[in-house]
């Protein structure tokens, strides 16, 4: 059996009983610091200080950092949703113009 090299695979959906049954997958720094489009170390800055969700493993200084895409995203979304944008781009050009 031949295949067309221009068709187009369109990946299976997961059914919905699937994702029920499998977590979320845990990522670490890199990719969630990716994720958001900020530097890592000011991603684990702001994980150290409780300011955004994640999973500490390990104890002290130290430990190895987890956190979950969705959960940044619904952080991210319930920040502007609540007006709590200070310092980004658009507070700072609305101050200017004051």
């Amino acid at each position: 059996m031949q295949t067309d090299r221009n068709a187009v695979v369109v990946p299976l959906q997961p059914r919905a009983d699937d994702k029920e049954r499998e977590p979320e997958r845990f990522v670490d720094s890199a990719v969630a610091a990716k994720f958001l489009s900020v530097e890592r170390k000011y991603l684990l800055r702001l994980a150290r200080k409780g300011k955004i969700p994640a999973y500490p493993l390990g104890d002290g200084q130290r430990c190895l950092w987890r956190f979950r895409l969705s959960e940044l995203a619904r952080a991210m979304e319930e920040r502007l949703a609540h007006g709590e944008n200070v310092g980004t781009a658009s507070t700072n050009k609305a101050q200017s113009i004051r």
